[in-house]
């Protein structure tokens, strides 16, 4: 039996859901054709670990009562941006025979002079979470760790402890709620004050 001729052309087309027509699948882009398999295999590698990453610490942020007013859309600022300018460190435990499982997230920045004063402004005015614009998460060399999530104390102290080997020597200014979920004897003996804390302290901004 003849086809007529919008049959003929829908033929050409792909079926949605079993349904004729739609766009032609046009040819594969030259740029796709050409990418070397290696950085394909890196792209896709890099996919897989920020969609895992950003599952693992939304999950985390379901139970806590301080990102319970959080939408959808703050994932993208809130988890995302970090994750994807490795702003989010994720701690894992377990061992050989065991299910690795997360044992705890560090959320930190690296900025700027002027995003250090957007952040105190903030803490300051007590809005929690921290609102930060996507290239201000590493805008600088201020180092400021803007929460810990963790199951217990002893948990969040040691998240602390090994975030600071991250960086170093260099100075670390923590929120205030860090100070809350953490050992005080740990942060007096690392000598890491809390901003906020130590400006109602002394009346003025603490540059430590």
């Amino acid at each position: 039996m003849a086809k007529s001729a919008n049959e003929t052309a829908a033929a050409g087309k792909p079926a949605l859901n079993g349904i004729k027509g739609g766009a032609a699948a046009g040819p594969t882009d030259a740029k796709e054709r050409t990418l070397d398999p290696q950085v394909l295999a890196q792209i896709a590698a890099f996919k897989m670990r920020i969609q895992a990453g950003v599952g693992e610490v939304v999950l985390a942020m379901l139970n806590l009562p301080r990102y319970r007013n959080q939408t959808l859309a703050d994932v993208m600022h809130l988890v995302v941006e970090p994750m994807t300018r490795d702003r989010i460190a994720i701690a894992k435990a377990g061992g050989e025979g065991k299910v690795e499982e997360t044992a705890g997230i560090a959320i930190w920045a690296s900025v700027s002079d002027e995003v250090d004063a957007k952040i105190r402004e903030q803490i300051q005015a007590r809005v929690f979470p921290v609102r930060l614009k996507a290239e201000d998460w590493t805008s600088g060399e201020t180092t400021w760790l803007l929460d810990v999530i963790a199951p217990s104390q002893k948990v969040a102290t040691a998240v602390l402890a090994n975030f600071k080997q991250v960086v170093k020597d260099k100075p670390v200014r923590i929120h205030p709620i860090v100070s809350q979920l953490v050992d005080p004897a740990v942060l007096e003996k690392m000598k890491v004050r809390p901003v906020g804390e130590a400006e109602e302290k002394t009346g003025g901004a603490d540059k430590a």
